[in-house]
């Protein structure tokens, strides 16, 4: 049963626990990683260099796939599920304020974005940006997070294996790629030893 939510007064800290740390540094790397290779799928589409979020990204790809009429086996639903709820988790753990209980002392991290789940004796829903939700947080959740985000890898790899295989077996639906441009028109300078 999910602990219930409750509010206390904490003060905020940023000398995290040795272990948490390189755990929410992995988050972030990984979940950059994860971006990357989103990021390939379409550049390698488009030959795009600068693209949006991570769901958007995987959108376009999924776009472009069925714009080249590939179909694939990956349950792309569930993939933008999960691409959505990491990008999301990775955003609280690298963006977050992290606080320690002035009693237990554990760590909790502070959501200011979305409203609170149910009521806080009010007569709506409470923006958490106006009441901040603390939640506890530390290394199971951080753990839990990372291997979110390594399946959403593994998705997006198996989308790439199957790009690859519909390069080769429909190579008629696939331009050559196009010829590096210049946009700025700069020429190599020769040397003194070319002249």
């Amino acid at each position: 049963m999910p602990e219930i939510a409750t509010s206390f007064e904490a003060e905020i800290v940023h000398d995290l626990p040795d272990e948490l740390a390189a755990l929410i540094g992995r988050v972030v790397v990984a979940f950059a990683k994860l971006e990357h290779k989103l990021t390939a799928l379409t550049a390698l589409l488009l030959q795009l260099n600068k693209m949006p979020r991570a769901a958007e990204r995987l959108d376009m790809a999924l776009d472009l796939l069925a714009i080249k009429d590939i179909s694939v086996e990956t349950d792309t639903a569930q993939l933008r599920k999960l691409v959505q709820e990491v990008n999301e988790e990775r955003d609280l753990i690298a963006h977050s304020i992290w606080l320690q209980h002035p009693a237990t002392g554990e760590l909790y991290m502070r959501r200011t974005r979305g409203k609170w789940p149910g009521h806080l004796a009010t007569e709506g829903p409470v923006k958490r940006v106006i009441f901040p939700q603390s939640e506890a947080f530390g290394r199971a959740e951080c753990l839990a997070a990372l291997n979110k985000i390594l399946l959403a890898m593994a998705g997006v790899e198996q989308l790439g294996f199957e790009l690859d295989k519909a390069m080769v077996t429909c190579p008629s639906r696939f331009r050559p790629p196009m010829p590096v441009v210049n946009p700025l028109g700069i020429t190599e300078r020769k040397s003194r030893n070319d002249k």
